[in-house]
């Protein structure tokens, strides 16, 4: 009887260890997925704030050269960025989806 309990109390064991195995392992995987979305984000943040300065320099650079007859090209200049920030937004958005999915 005692050789039955010993057999059963050490197949727990083990199958407690092998289960402690399998969450440590998983663990590991959640926390390496975490540090590349964090090092992911950093990347689009640091994208982002570069193309923020080539806007802010375009405006800067449109704002010297305002005349009269300069509305038209102004408007024109903010439409294209606004169609390069859609782009960029939509690129993000799958680069999103696809490490999520």
């Amino acid at each position: 009887m005692a050789a039955g309990w010993i057999f059963a109390k050490s197949e727990r064991s083990d199958k407690v260890a092998k289960r402690l195995q399998l969450m440590a392992q998983r663990y590991e995987a959640l926390e390496k997925r975490r540090n590349m979305e964090v090092e992911g984000y950093k990347t689009d943040i640091k994208l982002l704030r570069l193309r923020l300065k080539d806007v802010e320099k375009q405006l800067f650079k449109v704002t010297l050269n305002i005349g009269p007859d300069q509305d038209l090209a102004i408007l024109d200049a903010v439409r294209q960025g606004n169609k390069k920030t859609q782009k960029f937004q939509g690129e993000l958005s799958l680069e999103n989806e696809l490490r999520i999915g």
